[in-house]
């Protein structure tokens, strides 16, 4: 990935959804090994349900926290915004790099087995934020029964 801004350290980017997500629904996690699944509701239109169901990907998954109450001094809403839902990146993040070195510490030649970037990705469930440490995030959305 590549941003246009600067990096600052902790600081989250916006990358718009492929839909609307529906901003007051909870999310669905699924995991399985390194794995993890989120399905959102989708709106076309304010407060309109679409049938299709959003669904966020994560694949070599190191980890993840979920949170209420937090400010999320990540990102500031800027009224140049204009998009309906998006999810975050944070090239730079502090959470990330204390997993590298506590991995590290443990296991000096760790890199030479696993390779690949890892990234640190932020998405919305309803007041929670859901923090992934993973290599790869694939979005999409098709028509699903049965997940809410």
């Amino acid at each position: 990935m590549t941003y246009q801004c600067s990096q600052a350290k902790d600081h989250a980017y916006p990358i718009e959804l492929p839909f609307w997500q529906a901003p007051n629904d909870d999310i669905v996690i699924n995991s399985k090994g390194d794995t993890l699944t989120a399905y959102c509701k989708i709106w076309y239109k304010p407060a309109k349900y679409s049938k299709f169901t959003g669904i966020f990907q994560f694949s070599n998954v190191w980890a993840m926290r979920f949170e209420r109450n937090k400010q999320c001094a990540y990102y500031s809403h800027c009224d140049s915004d204009d998009v309906n839902s998006c999810y975050w990146v944070i090239p730079e993040s502090s959470w990330l790099e204390q997993l590298v070195n506590e991995r590290q510490s443990h296991f000096p030649n760790w890199r030479q087995y696993d390779r690949g970037e890892y990234w640190h990705y932020i998405i919305q469930s309803d007041s929670f934020y859901v923090e992934v440490i993973a290599k790869q995030i694939k979005i999409s959305k098709t028509q699903l029964k049965g997940i809410f």
